[in-house]
């Protein structure tokens, strides 16, 4: 079999998480698995309708990224997005797509270490589920 490297997508807070990226980025310590980040000016923003968007553009898993609790410049922020993405995680179990291809990480701005944890978690998760039914049904068509 083909070795698999998985298509990430991270949603991340500007203000926390991603600035944690970014400091990992330009350490060039970075996981080894291609994540596309795109930035949020609050996590808690994030819907089911993005999540969903982003597998059916060829994500094989998705995370999102924002400050801890206490450290959110929305006051709860990650806990909202938590929410939406337990709803979120109900909807990908009914479309058939494996919910662990999903997760949430608290990430402040200085913990760019734990920011490609988090990342490197993603990946050899996603490795491990293969590439997504979403994938494999686009490339059929």
């Amino acid at each position: 079999m083909k070795h698999f490297e998985p298509t990430i997508v991270a949603f991340c807070c500007t203000f926390c998480a991603d600035n944690a990226g970014l400091g990992a980025r330009s350490k060039k310590s970075v996981n080894t698995s291609p994540v596309r980040v795109i930035k949020l000016p609050c996590v808690g923003k994030i819907d089911a309708i993005h999540v969903l968007k982003a597998f059916a553009a060829g994500a094989d898993g998705v995370f999102v990224a924002g400050g801890p609790f206490g450290q959110c410049r929305f006051m709860e922020g990650l806990t909202t997005a938590q929410k939406k993405m337990e709803y979120t995680k109900k909807l990908l179990r009914e479309l058939g797509i494996e919910p662990e291809r999903l997760e949430t990480f608290a990430l402040s701005q200085e913990e760019g270490k734990q920011y490609n944890e988090a990342a490197e978690e993603m990946a050899k998760r996603i490795r491990a589920l293969g590439p997504s039914k979403l994938k494999k049904t686009k490339k059929a068509a």
